[in-house]
């Protein structure tokens, strides 16, 4: 019963970290898009230079992470 617990808090953290890891970029990069075209006057391009930009690293973020998990591999069963 241990062992599906330790599951399931390790599935709530990957999702919790990946969750921030999407949503941070398109903080960072949104918030400050707006700001810049507020400040330059220049409404909408800088809001869409941040977003490629929050998808782009938002997205290479995903990548490293899921390939990370899939060179650690599953771990191999005990032997009976």
């Amino acid at each position: 019963m241990k062992k599906i617990e330790d599951k399931t808090w390790s599935a709530y953290g990957l999702a919790w970290s990946l969750g921030y890891s999407i949503i941070t970029p398109i903080l960072v990069f949104g918030i400050g898009g707006v700001l810049l075209d507020k400040y330059l006057d220049s409404f909408p391009i800088f809001v869409l230079v941040g977003f490629f930009l929050a998808m782009t690293a938002s997205l290479t973020i995903v990548y490293i992470k899921t390939k990370d998990i899939i060179a650690q591999g599953t771990p191999p069963k005990p032997k009976k």
